[in-house]
């Protein structure tokens, strides 16, 4: 069976000799490869059609999202997950069914939210029965916070929605002052949440809470417009940042008593978590390679930084094309404090040049204004 042309052409990769295609081909064919295009993807591109965006945060099984796709075939439909079984079934689904217009992210949902999608570029997006983290000590975990909602909104076109559903109380009760807290979004009915919204496919998860008589609350809000457009942000896959120091190593030892550190970054939507592991270097040469972990909300990224010898004599701080790195707020952070630590390392050394701003301080550079 060949997918259905919902509104673009069919995977390049389905082949209708087969009866069906191994997951490989679904992969290619649905899964967005975001860590290596530019940011915000351009979706239009990745659909081959121009078409009103919407997103489901937290898919599932899938379901929900592929019969969204089928009622609203004139939208693009972008679903995020971080549980890789649940985006393979929803794989498995877009393959059975072929919907084209629909793909799937694998990831940390407010990351993706924040750098894959442009200002004020989603129609919709929906967020079917969020963690409630019952717990107190767990409520900071919740995804229903001020700066959430406040990325929601601009992340919406003027008009577009959010629709939030969960059947637990309390955490209902959380999502409602929240949203009554901010000006950015609005209800859409004269109540904060309702019961039910007419016409709306239930998930497997609402028809089990129907069943067990428990209260399903559906907040509906949408932009409503207030406050100025925030500036367009476009971070190319191939920027890597660096610093150039300038400076003799009057010593054996790049990093004296080298230990592991870590710096936590609390700015923006998302926090940064800078750990530096192990220092190596070159048995051939007097190149240096510090290992580094970075966590931005979700998303971790492994990877190495290299100090490279420069003629003056200066030293070249970047990351190592091993593994990939994406160029990433964090990955610049790791840039930056690595470059502070040398310079702190080495009194006499200077910043020759530095696109991550002053190692020894300052704004961080990768924050919004």
């Amino acid at each position: 069976m060949a997918p259905k042309a919902v509104g673009g052409t069919p995977p390049p990769s389905y082949n209708p000799a087969m009866a069906a295609f191994p997951l490989s081909r679904s992969i290619e064919a649905f899964l967005v490869p975001w860590k290596d295009l530019d940011w915000p993807v351009d979706w239009p591109a990745l659909f081959g059609r121009a078409a009103p965006l919407a997103l489901e945060l937290g898919f599932g099984n899938g379901a929900f999202l592929e019969e969204q796709a089928r009622r609203v075939p004139q939208r693009n439909w972008v679903g995020a997950e971080l549980s890789w079984v649940s985006v393979k079934r929803l794989l498995i689904r877009l393959q059975r069914e072929g919907l084209s217009n629909v793909r799937a992210l694998k990831g940390d949902g407010t990351f993706l939210l924040e750098h894959l999608f442009a200002p004020g570029s989603l129609e919709e997006i929906v967020i079917n029965h969020p963690d409630p983290w019952p717990k107190k000590r767990h409520h900071s975990r919740r995804l229903i916070q001020p700066a959430f909602v406040d990325l929601l909104a601009r992340r919406l076109r003027p008009g577009g929605r959010v629709t939030v559903v969960t059947d637990h109380a309390d955490y209902a009760a959380w999502i409602a002052q929240v949203l009554e807290g901010q000006r950015a979004l609005r209800s859409v009915f004269p109540e904060t949440w309702v019961r039910e919204i007419p016409g709306r496919m239930s998930t497997k998860y609402e028809r089990k809470g129907i069943e067990a008589g428990s209260v399903i609350h559906y907040f509906v809000w949408e932009r409503a417009g207030a406050g100025g457009p925030e500036p367009p942000h476009v971070e190319k896959e191939d920027e890597m940042p660096n610093v150039i120091l300038e400076g003799r190593l009057d010593t054996k030892d790049l990093l004296p008593g080298f230990a592991s550190r870590s710096w936590a970054e609390p700015g923006g939507e998302i926090p940064v978590l800078v750990r530096f592991t192990s220092l190596f270097r070159r048995v051939d040469g007097d190149e240096w390679m510090v290992e580094a972990h970075v966590r931005e909300g979700g998303f971790s990224q492994h990877l190495v930084l290299s100090v490279i010898p420069q003629p003056g004599p200066r030293w070249l701080v970047k990351p190592a094309s091993v593994g990939g790195p994406r160029p990433t707020r964090g990955v610049k952070q790791a840039v930056r404090h690595l470059a502070g630590w040398l310079l702190e390392a080495h009194p006499g050394w200077t910043v020759y040049s530095s696109t991550v701003g002053d190692p020894r301080g300052g704004p961080d550079p990768g924050a919004a204004p």
